[in-house]
């Protein structure tokens, strides 16, 4: 489901979203694309580098599973 929303974006970025967007394209969609893109690569970078867990927001060290003798 796509929301109507409203952005404050820098005069300069949004005439380089418009010469991408051309003719054919519509301003929202070159914008959904990035963000999309943009998404993906931070989803990314997060899995490469997991934080620690936290707890009631305090880092905890990670437990380590001893071999039973």
């Amino acid at each position: 489901m796509r929301i109507r929303t409203n952005l404050i974006i820098e005069e300069s970025l949004l005439r380089k979203i418009d010469a991408i967007a051309g003719d054919k394209n519509k301003r929202a969609a070159v914008i959904e694309t990035a963000l999309r893109e943009f998404i993906e690569r931070e989803e990314i970078k997060e899995a490469a580098n997991p934080k620690p867990p936290e707890v009631n927001g305090k880092k905890v060290a990670p437990t380590i599973k001893r071999a039973e003798v």
